[in-house]
């Protein structure tokens, strides 16, 4: 019971950062479903891209991240009370995640994940990996595309981080938009298609 009041300490406070860190904009979480399972997918571009879903959805969302930022010193802790899940590039590590994301979907939760697998360098979509193919392999739930725009420039992203000139005013409550878009029937969420919808949806709101 505590732990379930510290998770909705930690979303709202989430929620308040993000807004604080960005001039954000959200439309389309209409199409995320009241209750039922369902995942969400949404384009890597920032270190905080996670947080800013969060604000941006009324319902919780548990994370698939990796396993070396989930055990970070000082991070840790807040990915248990956001129940992240953890995963490394290992046989065993993978089957846990597996087992844990089946386990959370059919108990009707929300699940997100960035299918690049990593974090844009250049500010375009990366090609989607495998993961989210062996996820819906055992999980006929839908598939939502979720694109952040504007993060690409601001403060925690590799185009910020990776400058020599960075001057933080410029890009201090830089405007992001989130669009949700509509869900993708699990019959349709093939990679190519996901992928190709999720460039879709970003392209049409840039």
């Amino acid at each position: 019971m505590f732990n379930d009041y510290l998770e909705k300490f930690f979303r709202f406070g989430a929620k308040i950062l993000a807004r604080v860190l960005y001039s954000c904009e959200f439309e389309g979480f209409h199409n995320i479903p009241k209750t039922g399972a369902a995942i969400v997918i949404a384009n890597h571009v920032s270190y905080v891209d996670g947080l800013v879903l969060n604000a941006a959805s009324k319902r919780p969302m548990r994370f698939i991240i990796d396993a070396d930022i989930y055990n970070t010193a000082g991070v840790n802790y807040f990915m248990k009370l956001d129940r992240a899940i953890p995963v490394s590039p290992t046989k065993d590590s993978v089957k846990k995640m597996l087992e844990t994301v089946k386990e959370a979907l059919d108990n009707g939760e929300l699940i997100a994940i960035f299918p690049e697998g990593m974090i844009t360098y250049t500010g375009n979509l990366n090609r989607f990996k495998f993961g989210i193919e062996w996820i819906l392999q055992n999980n006929n739930v839908p598939v939502i595309p979720v694109a952040l725009i504007g993060l690409w420039g601001s403060i925690f992203s590799r185009k910020y981080l990776d400058s020599k000139h960075k001057f933080l005013p410029r890009y201090f409550r830089k405007k992001v938009k989130v669009i949700c878009g509509k869900p993708i029937p699990h019959s349709k969420a093939k990679i190519q298609y996901m992928q190709r919808e999720l460039m879709k949806l970003i392209s049409e709101n840039i």
